[in-house]
């Protein structure tokens, strides 16, 4: 991926935008390290709250019968199906019966999450009593190499643009690669540890519970959350002893509970026992998080061109959106039931506002559409207009769309569910009028019988 020089001044807009984010604000603390996060912590594993719930339901009942999305035309999965799969077990089953439950899907995955499904019903013919996660790490090596060959020279680069830095900074970025090698070839390092980054990732365990229909489990990870309101914004001297003890009651309520096999929150507390004690514990390397940890070494760098060229040269790393090798090594370290949302994550069928409600728009069914959750995500508020700018094929999917809704209503879905068919028109009206009466939707099937 070229990367175009960017003035000084948008790069401080990044920056401001990293340390604005709550996101951030939850995931780091002074020389803390993000364990596999992005920057926008893991969009693509957590999915996007409906909103209008109560006004959208007639849409998401739609969901079930795989509408298209507008801006991608991909066939979106129900949510609903996912929960199933989860409560089901699948990703922890043999990758085999995975590719097969995922198989009558297989035209909704795009982009990495195909290559990867691909991947794994390669090898799961090679290994079919191995899962996802255990695939995916007897691979690793060789995309862990071809990864490195693609970081190294960047590395190299920024390593010699360093030598102009004043001695203070020098050091401190000397030690960053230090510990950046390290996390590269996953030996050990301290970390400190840090209360708003347990809290982040402990509501994120609570997010994924929160999906099952278990009720104790989901009340203790409330009397957890409620716990970790004894721990201290920071780590020092005269707070670490407290500390260890609001931690140490956690895990023994952990023990007690149903919840007492979880692996995450297992894992979760023994990683941060380990930081508390300031022992070496192996994290992986993420762009993002070596790039935020850049922007602090830098952040008050007199000489303004050299913080432009070397922050221009770190964005040269590659991502998991643009290597298929960072993206393996991305999903690898984590637990299948993990690795399998995040492939059925983007495309999952989500509610879009047409005209955003952060600029009035209203939570009624005019104003509904379907997107992938990818799509719904990327879009944010994104005016319609500017959104046909950066999607072009929007009105060919948008009639996709209208297409399969018309179906859908001939076929008696509609009456079935008690649903309008005036909501295939609305739509069809509500686009007109965002795209500034220049997309006219055919809906003239909806009338013969």
């Amino acid at each position: 991926m070229k990367i175009q020089p960017v003035s000084f001044a948008k790069y401080n807009l990044y920056r401001q935008e990293i340390q604005s984010s709550s996101d951030w604000k939850d995931c780091y603390s002074d020389n803390l390290y993000s364990a596999g996060n992005s920057l926008s912590c893991m969009p693509c594993y957590y999915p996007i709250s409906f909103t209008g719930i109560q006004n959208s339901s007639k849409l998401r009942i739609l969901f079930a019968y795989r509408l298209p999305c507008i801006y991608c035309g991909v066939p979106m999965i129900d949510p609903k199906v996912l929960s199933r799969w989860l409560k089901n077990g699948l990703f922890k089953r043999s990758a085999l019966e995975v590719i097969n439950a995922l198989e009558p899907y297989k035209d909704s995955f795009v982009g990495m999450e195909a290559k990867v499904l691909e991947l794994i019903t390669e090898r799961a013919k090679i290994h079919p009593k191995m899962n996802i996660r255990e695939i995916l790490q007897e691979v690793k090596p060789v995309y862990t190499r071809r990864l490195r060959k693609k970081q190294t020279p960047i590395f190299h680069e920024l390593t010699e643009a360093s030598y102009d830095l004043p001695p203070e900074y020098r050091h401190k970025f000397k030690l960053l690669m230090e510990d950046t090698e390290k996390k590269l070839d996953e030996k050990p390092i301290v970390i400190p540890f840090s209360s708003y980054e347990f809290k982040y990732k402990l509501a994120k365990i609570r997010e994924d519970i929160a999906k099952g229909s278990d009720l104790k489990s989901k009340k203790v990870m409330n009397k957890i959350m409620k716990e970790t309101k004894r721990f201290s914004n920071t780590t020092s001297a005269s707070t670490i002893e407290r500390q260890k003890q609001v931690l140490g009651f956690i895990e023994h309520i952990l023990k007690k509970s149903v919840l007492k096999n979880n692996n995450q929150l297992k894992s979760l507390i023994e990683t941060s026992k380990s930081r508390l004690n300031r022992e070496e514990i192996i994290v992986p390397f993420t762009r993002k998080t070596f790039l935020y940890d850049l922007l602090k070494i830098l952040d008050d760098l007199p000489n303004k061109k050299l913080y432009d060229k070397m922050f221009t040269i770190a964005q040269k790393l590659p991502t998991s959106q643009e290597s298929f090798s960072a993206y393996v090594l991305k999903i690898a370290h984590e637990q299948p039931e993990k690795i399998g949302h995040r492939i059925v994550w983007p495309s999952l069928a989500s509610v879009e506002h047409l005209l955003p409600r952060s600029c009035g728009g209203a939570d009624m069914m005019a104003n509904f559409a379907g997107a992938t959750t990818r799509e719904n995500s990327d879009r944010k508020s994104i005016e319609f207009r500017q959104q046909l700018k950066l999607r072009p094929n929007t009105p060919m999917y948008c009639q996709w769309y209208v297409n399969r809704l018309i179906e859908l209503y001939h076929q008696g879905i509609f009456a079935r569910h008690n649903i309008s068919p005036k909501y295939i028109t609305d739509f069809a009206d509500t686009i007109y009028t965002l795209s500034n009466h220049k997309i006219k939707l055919n809906t003239s099937k909806l009338k013969t019988a």
